[in-house]
């Protein structure tokens, strides 16, 4: 093979396979906190990635190989990102007391959307702490919806 036929095959791949990467974002580290059922007081949390799809023009939550989550960008109706810190007292206690001056960080994503019958429905995600600003640009990038911010101190 010649530089040429190289460097076209080359040139020719990274075209199509560009736009496939561009289309879809996904995000590891994320937990989603599953509505309780009738009769439970807690939330269940289910680890899982958050993907993006622009080409299909949804979102997804994948946790354990089946989609437990999908929101079509035009149904969602307003996005809110909260950050809540705590103090870590029983680890100050336990393990070291300069862990009593800390906080603990948690970073929620709320999406209010409606389903396909019209009804309000509400997702609630966990972030991770190094994935978080990313999923947030995101969301409001593809969605075309800006998201409320709402942080604790």
């Amino acid at each position: 093979m010649s530089i040429r036929s190289v460097l076209a095959f080359t040139a020719i791949s990274t075209l199509l396979v560009t736009p496939v990467c561009l289309a879809q974002a996904q995000f590891d580290k994320v937990q989603y906190l599953k509505p309780p059922a009738a009769g439970q007081k807690k939330a269940e949390p289910v680890d899982g990635s958050l993907t993006f799809d622009a080409a299909k023009k949804e979102l997804r939550f994948v946790g354990k190989g089946t989609p437990d989550l999908t929101i079509k960008y035009d149904s969602v109706k307003s996005m809110l990102y909260e950050k809540a810190s705590k103090p870590r007292y029983a680890e100050g206690i336990l393990l070291a007391w300069p862990l009593l001056l800390t906080k603990s960080k948690k970073h929620y994503f709320t999406i209010q959307y409606s389903d396909a019958a019209g009804t309000g429905q509400y997702a609630l995600l966990r972030l991770d702490k190094s994935n978080y600003r990313e999923v947030l640009a995101k969301a409001e990038a593809d969605t075309g919806k800006k998201v409320d911010r709402s942080e604790e101190h």
